[in-house]
């Protein structure tokens, strides 16, 4: 989903288009020093690992001539001590490494905080960093997949490189996308402080807890399309499970106190039924839709996607209904509502596979 932003006139005072354009150049100076980083444990396997194949091979080429003598005692410590001494840089290197990601995360908060001249308590500064964030985990939003890339001629490795690669780099960049939305929700709780009736900042914060519960989710799936790419199964634990639902529930939460302030705003109804999309809250999201079209019977776009959410639930009568009514009022987009019908069972063989 599009990163979370309040647009309120009694917010932005800042240059848009200049804070956005230079907060790209500071994360064109950031991301490479990200990879930096990655790139430089990925050496430091790759070092081990050629280093003890080099002293295996250096063994069993000359082991002949290496075991009649105390050569091949030392030889042996040798590649024990190379292991050894692998294992215990690795836990160094793997306790560092959060550390200089954190530290990277730090960099670029400074730096956008010089570009907008921050100062606590100033409601379009704090905006303008939760944005930052957010933009910056957008950006690095699929980079996992994309560290090991073969020529031309061997497309057909692609599938498999991806799929190694996030394996290999997932954890690094779902940390530092947990890093940056986890700022932009503290930046919208000072705000909040300072904006407590703003609904405009209830529901900024409500997308910003919906963005962070997608890190936690064991799909690929956007607008209703599976994406086919691997995914960690880490990301399908438990663990995940329960994060994903603490931070769902933070963000029900808001959407709770925006309904109660205004429960007969179609607006309101409108970004709750687009964060329990998100969410996948199907039902959830139906009842926002049906409460705007109490409120807009006549908002057609609204009842074409409420009639392809009845499909996508099985519940093709209503759908059908809406079909109708649609045909009736000769809504443009009408015949394309009736391609969602079976949809539920496509799902359902979807889910089982």
């Amino acid at each position: 989903m599009a990163s979370p932003k309040v647009e309120g006139e009694g917010f932005f005072e800042v240059d848009h288009f200049f804070i956005n354009d230079q907060i790209n150049k500071v994360i064109a100076h950031i991301e490479p020093q990200i990879e930096k980083v990655i790139k430089g444990h990925i050496l430091f396997h790759a070092f081990f690992l050629l280093a003890t194949v080099l002293e295996v091979f250096f063994l069993m080429t000359f082991f002949a001539f290496l075991i009649k003598s105390s050569l091949f005692a030392f030889s042996l410590a040798f590649i024990f001590l190379t292991i050894f001494t692998y294992f215990i840089l690795r836990i160094y290197f793997q306790t560092k490494k959060p550390e200089q990601l954190a530290d990277l995360k730090d960099r670029y908060l400074k730096a956008c905080k010089h570009l907008v001249g921050y100062k606590e308590g100033v409601p379009e500064h704090h905006v303008a960093l939760a944005n930052a964030c957010c933009k910056f985990a957008s950006f690095l939003d699929g980079k996992e997949y994309t560290y090991y890339k073969p020529p031309a001629f061997l497309q057909s490795l692609a599938p498999t490189l991806e799929r190694f690669s996030c394996q290999i780099h997932w954890e690094d960049f779902h940390l530092m996308k947990e890093l940056l939305l986890n700022n932009t929700i503290e930046e919208y709780l000072r705000l909040v402080r300072f904006e407590p009736t703003n609904l405009e900042v209830h529901a900024a914060l409500a997308n910003a807890y919906v963005m962070l519960s997608g890190l936690y989710t064991g799909t690929n799936q956007a607008d209703g399309e599976t994406s086919d790419r691997w995914i960690p199964p880490q990301k399908k634990s438990e663990v995940f499970a329960n994060q994903f639902r603490k931070t769902a529930e933070r963000a029900i939460e808001e959407f709770k106190i925006l309904n109660d302030y205004a429960p007969d705003d179609p607006w309101i109804h409108e970004q709750l039924a687009y964060s329990y999309h998100d969410l996948r809250m199907p039902q959830e999201e139906i009842r926002e839709y049906e409460a705007i079209l109490k409120l807009c019977p006549n908002d057609l776009d609204t009842l074409f996607k409420l009639g392809a959410l009845y499909f996508q639930q099985g519940s093709n009568a209503q759908g059908l209904r809406v079909y109708e009514e649609l045909k009736r009022a000769n809504y443009k987009k009408a015949e394309y509502l009736i391609e969602y019908y079976g949809s539920y069972h496509k799902n359902l063989e979807v889910s089982r596979n």
